[in-house]
């Protein structure tokens, strides 16, 4: 007689995202990349349509479909009168209870499109729920569990938690129901179950992780004098103290040459200062770019500057991917002790730290790293080892897919 040995089915998950894709979440197509190589299904619900224009080419390599939510107009209300039998109206009460928390101009919305995601999720046979920030894209899915019962997971990253804005009693209601809080670095989880103050929630910490990097450039074959900056240009990344550090060294040094990836809210005001400064011809604005070319850049330079600090809205960096990334490419950083940096950077080893809002100081680290070669070196060796160590994908995924199953919702 002879058995029949089955694989066990993949794990569903659904991931509830405010847009997808974005250029600058990254960490977001590595994770999705790396939970498909361990062979979960993942369906990807965006709330938004993307309106960037231009994708990271490690998007092909996702397998995972994406839905496009509708958006709330007569033909979605009336999908979801047809959906709401098959869900568990007498939850109702608690889906209306919590909505009376939303702002009442974006109610509409948010309910149609939980609809909507609830029947799909029916329909796909979805087994957990994730979403990323905790805010529109975690309230979507404590809609959904409402109105399912599907588990979910939500990942906090910074300006979620961060922001003086932020909604607590709100952030409690969406914590106390999920299997787990899954956030990116000791700083976070310290600072989350002080602010969650929730005695039973599980706060998982959970690096981002980087698939396979290519190889570092030598640092004797990389530009003399480049300094790199990369980041969305806003308060927070500090851009203004990379040019007023950068502007005194230029003086002395005709090779050096700053160049800035990203694009923001800061763009001409950034441009504006570097002409003030007199510096205009020494630093490029590239705009944001995808992921291929920024890791061109991040194998060209001698040097990142990521001057990151709190902005004046509270909102700051968590574990900056883009840090993460300068390690895989043997890139000494000098940067800030903001929340988790200091997990990626260990003073003195991958880069130096500096403190924030200091350019004076950002300059003097600046300028000891680009005059000893020898430190550069180390430095560039130790990143990818640190990388390996701690931020390594195929290890940061399965924490992940553990904290999936992590225990059963509040009913």
């Amino acid at each position: 007689m002879f058995e029949n040995h089955h694989d066990p089915a993949p794990m569903r998950v659904g991931y509830v995202l405010k847009q997808y894709p974005r250029l600058s979440e990254t960490f977001i197509l590595n994770e999705i990349i790396g939970l498909e190589e361990n062979d979960v299904d993942v369906s990807i619900f965006s709330l938004r349509h993307s309106t960037e224009g231009r994708f990271h080419p490690a998007i092909a390599a996702v397998r995972g479909t994406v839905y496009y939510v509708a958006d709330p107009d007569k033909a979605a209300f009336l999908d979801a009168l047809r959906a709401l039998p098959h869900l568990r109206a007498e939850r109702l009460p608690a889906v209306f209870e919590f909505l009376d928390r939303i702002p009442q101009e974006r109610r509409s919305r948010i309910v149609l499109q939980a609809i909507d995601i609830a029947n799909a999720t029916l329909r796909l046979h979805i087994d957990h729920l994730h979403a990323h920030f905790l805010t529109v894209a975690a309230q979507t899915v404590h809609l959904v569990h409402l109105l399912t019962g599907l588990p979910y997971t939500v990942t906090a990253h910074a300006k979620d938690i961060y922001r003086h804005s932020v909604d607590w009693d709100l952030a409690r209601q969406i914590a106390a129901r999920a299997s787990a809080i899954v956030t990116v670095c000791d700083y976070n989880q310290l600072y989350l179950s002080q602010r969650l103050d929730l005695p039973d929630c599980n706060i998982v910490r959970i690096y981002n992780g980087l698939g396979p990097q290519e190889p570092p450039s030598p640092v004797q074959a990389r530009t003399r004098g480049l300094v790199l900056g990369v980041g969305r240009l806003v308060e927070k990344k500090g851009f203004d103290l990379m040019l007023d550090a950068i502007a005194p060294l230029s003086a002395a040094r005709p090779e050096m040459h700053g160049v800035i990836i990203g694009d923001g809210d800061q763009r001409v005001p950034l441009r504006k200062q570097a002409a003030r400064l007199g510096i205009a011809d020494r630093v490029t604005f590239l705009g944001a770019l995808p992921q291929d070319r920024v890791s061109t850049w991040l194998r060209k330079a001698e040097l990142m500057i990521a001057p990151c600090r709190i902005g004046t809205d509270g909102n700051q960096d968590a574990l900056p991917t883009v840090l993460l990334e300068a390690l895989g490419a043997g890139l000494p950083v000098v940067t800030t002790p903001v929340a988790g940096i200091t997990e990626i950077i260990d003073d003195g080893v991958e880069g130096l730290i500096v403190p924030c809002d200091d350019p004076a100081a950002l300059s003097r680290a600046t300028a000891s790293l680009l005059d000893d070669h020898n430190t550069r070196a180390a430095m560039a060796a130790a990143g990818p080892v640190k990388l390996e160590q701690r931020f390594n994908r195929a290890e940061t995924v399965r924490e992940l897919i553990d904290a999936f199953g992590a225990k059963e919702p509040v009913a």
